[in-house]
């Protein structure tokens, strides 16, 4: 006993839910006995397979009619009739065909269903109905369609099909049955018999019709069961001609029925059954389910009429979803034009978007809008924290689907930023171009819904009476989950719509960089003028300079040793200004360098520019006592001397500015920006992050916030020349060196307590070693 329940154990470990899908339905070998089939072989129409039921039909044993004429059991009129219809291309719009079968008890009439299929023509012979569907009966069927067309939503159009098919077929229960995108279903509408129970918005776990299953229903789309009771009655050979392999019978009307089928309409208690599938666009949308508690066979023209209603079910599904499109596609070109008219008017687009925030979020029924760019992360509303998108953005970078990415459960796919589902369960990104980290994202909260499940769907896999084989439900009483971590799905055209909003972004910073690329060349030009005119200035100007230097030495080497101190005054006047025009002489040179000069970009360790910075400084910094830290300087591609540049003036700077009452502290802090990478590789140089900033921060004499950006101009001082030496045009220097590795530069302070100025770079690879700084 021991050893059968470990073997059993072990069995169990091994089935899953896709031992179903494996299942080989569409090759079962056998029939429902309610009707006959043969296979046959054109143009001859020679049976090459028959079922062998027939011998209780005709009384003739299946091996008696394998290669024998056809006629011998239809006759050779219902031969003919076949044969003119096969002489056509549309077998599904001449069926069913009246046949007569030769019978020991005299001819009867049948229904016959031609279809073609791997190389063979298959003839399956059914009861016909006793009798044939009257004018007020097709009259019905007008009305019904009628009513269909009212529908105005989804609801009401599914409550009518189901109402119509459960009157004209008599079945207990006929239930709307909708797939999800995960292929579970959930009955979304029914009409039924007080004698049996509802299965109204009851779901169902997409192993309740695995995928082969759903992939007859979308080829094949009327399935009946008259009677789950049946033995099944096999085919005689099952062996296929043409292909070598088993008859298939995808497309049989009579297919035998799975097993596990079976066996789950026991547990219904449901003893006949039929289905017509409900296809959009070739995707099984859903299906039209009857049940009934007893066997019941559905004639083929009332099958027919149920066809119809679920075809025009399907296209006022469609309709209504089309309908939708357009009132929310008109919405959405409303919005575009507001946002065309906001976004035209402004210089900076990233601006403008999140100005539009409400628009933004009307636009996807959306809580939450985020702008990842060069800025960084921008949000609106509410959404996920600046890491975490900054963490989903990069991702995102690395994902195949590059066009557009959405999710209703982003726990699902992306957990790491899903830290606060109950704020942020959906999302949708879409990329504004080719840089990895420019994205436009919408967001979702959580919207909890308890679902109720026809039985526990979480239920372990039980061993079935066959082994290995899965059984199904035991019970389907209703089961009740609460499902979280899910926000309301993002339909289609809202998708569209993100993908829509974003071209119009691309379309308008194109249109922007089109009138920035005119303002640029003009100026270019005008740089290139002012940065030759500097350049020739400062040299020129050094000649009468050296000049006006030499004279007033001599000036001053002739004066005697008692003349007047005015006349010393005057002399040293003139040097002081010599000295002070040299250096602006040499700082305007040095301007015009920066902006003529390229040099390669090649990976530099910070600290060790700094190093070199403060041994040029050491006089000045053992003179006045300061004290310099560093912490976290980065390795970055870029031209050491300028950068270096930078670092001196910035030092510089704030030992010039000390306070007068305190010893100088200067403090140089690196911080790569929130990006994909959260660490610096010093060894290497690579950064996956964005920027890197470097903040230099004093404790001197500082300056009034509202300096900030008039002390980066050329000859701009807040001093005069007397109180603290200087041309003016050093800071303005930093800024173009920084500008010009693609960075910014930005002051902060506060009078009589210090300054902090910051300039960021670009964190490139050393893949972008070589390229020119310009």
């Amino acid at each position: 006993m021991g050893d059968r329940i470990q073997s059993n154990q072990a069995l169990a470990a091994v089935v899953d839910l896709t031992s179903c899908d494996r299942e080989p339905i569409h090759v079962p070998g056998q029939i429902q006995p309610h009707g006959l089939l043969l296979a046959l072989v054109e143009p001859a129409l020679t049976p090459v397979a028959v079922s062998a039921n027939v011998e209780a039909f005709a009384g003739v044993a299946p091996g008696a009619v394998i290669g024998a004429p056809l006629s011998m059991l239809i006759g050779e009129a219902s031969v003919a009739r076949i044969a003119a219809v096969l002489a056509g291309d549309d077998l599904a719009a001449v069926n069913p065909i009246a046949v007569s079968l030769r019978m020991s008890a005299g001819d009867r009439e049948f229904n016959g269903i031609l279809h073609r299929h791997d190389g063979l023509t298959f003839l399956e012979l059914e009861p016909r109905g006793e009798d044939s569907p009257s004018s007020s009966f097709f009259r019905e069927i007008r009305m019904a369609i009628r009513r269909l067309q009212t529908a105005t939503d989804l609801k009401a159009a599914c409550g009518i099909a189901a109402q119509e098919v459960r009157r004209i077929t008599g079945f207990d229960r006929v239930k709307i049955y909708r797939f999800g995108t995960d292929w579970s279903g959930q009955v979304i509408a029914e009409e039924r018999s007080d004698t049996i129970p509802s299965l109204y918005d009851f779901h169902f776990p997409a192993s309740d019709i695995p995928a082969q299953s759903r992939a007859l229903y979308t080829a094949n789309p009327v399935r009946i069961i008259p009677d789950i009771g049946y033995r099944p009655s096999p085919l005689v050979p099952n062996r296929n001609p043409v292909t070598g392999g088993p008859i298939d019978l995808s497309f049989a009307v009579l297919r035998s029925v799975s097993p596990v089928h079976i066996e789950y309409m026991v547990n219904m208690a449901v003893y006949g059954a039929m289905s017509v599938s409900i296809v959009r666009d070739g995707r099984l949308w859903g299906l039209v389910s009857c049940h009934n508690t007893l066997p019941r066979f559905v004639p083929f023209e009332i099958r027919q009429a149920c066809e119809l209603i679920a075809q025009v079910l399907t296209w006022q599904i469609g309709v209504l979803e089309e309908a939708e499109i357009i009132r929310h596609s008109a919405r959405v070109r409303a919005v575009q034009q507001r946002l065309l008219h906001g976004l035209g008017g402004k210089k900076d687009v990233h601006a403008g978007l999140i100005g539009s925030g409400d628009e933004m979020l009307a636009l996807m029924n959306a809580t939450g809008f985020a702008l990842s760019g060069f800025e960084g992360v921008t949000t609106y509303g509410q959404t996920l924290s600046e890491h975490e998108i900054s963490d989903l953005v990069g991702w995102l970078a690395c994902s195949e689907s590059r066009d557009v990415f959405e999710t209703d459960c982003l726990a699902d796919v992306h957990p790491a930023s899903a830290s606060d589902p109950e704020r942020v369960s959906g999302v949708v990104a879409v990329p504004l171009g080719r840089a990895s980290t420019f994205f436009m994202l919408w967001f979702r909260p959580e919207v909890a819904q308890t679902v109720t499940w026809g039985g526990d769907p979480h239920k372990p896999v039980r061993i079935g009476p066959l082994g290995g084989r899965l059984q199904t439900r035991a019970s389907f009483d209703a089961w009740r989950e609460v499902v979280r971590g899910r926000s309301r799905p993002w339909q289609p055209h809202e998708v569209v719509a993100a993908i829509e909003i974003r071209d119009l972004v691309v379309d308008v910073i194109l249109s922007k960089a089109e009138e920035l690329e005119g303002v640029n060349r003009q100026l270019a030009r005008s740089n290139d003028e002012l940065e030759s005119f500097a350049y020739v200035a400062s040299h020129d100007l050094k000649e009468p300079l050296r000049h006006i230097e030499a004279f007033a030495g001599l000036l001053k080497e002739s004066l005697p040793a008692d003349s007047e101190d005015r006349l010393g005054a005057m002399v040293g006047g003139i040097e002081t200004s010599s000295r002070r025009l040299r250096a602006l002489i040499n700082d305007l040179a040095e301007y015009s360098r920066v902006g003529r000069q390229a040099r390669p970009l090649a990976p530099v360790p910070l600290d060790e520019v700094l190093s070199d910075v403060l041994v040029d400084l050491r006089p000045v910094l053992e003179e006045t006592e300061a004290t310099v830290s560093a912490v976290a300087l980065p390795v970055v591609l870029c031209d050491r001397s300028q950068i270096r540049q930078v670092l001196q003036n910035l030092i510089s700077n704030a030992l010039k500015y000390r306070h007068p009452g305190r010893l100088p502290a200067i403090a140089v802090r690196g911080a790569v920006e929130a990006g994909a990478a959260a660490e610096i590789d010093r060894g290497s140089g690579h950064d996956q992050a964005r920027r890197v900033r470097i903040t230099v921060e004093d404790n001197g004499i500082g300056f009034d916030e509202k300096y900030c950006e008039q002390i980066f101009e050329p000859f701009q001082r807040l001093h005069g020349p007397d109180e603290y030496e200087g041309t003016g045009i050093g800071l303005a220097i930093c800024r173009k060196i920084v500008q010009r590795h693609g960075g910014s530069i930005s002051a902060s302070g506060r009078a009589g307590e210090g300054a902090v100025f910051t300039f960021a770079l670009p964190m490139r690879t050393l893949d972008g070693a070589g390229e020119a700084v310009r």
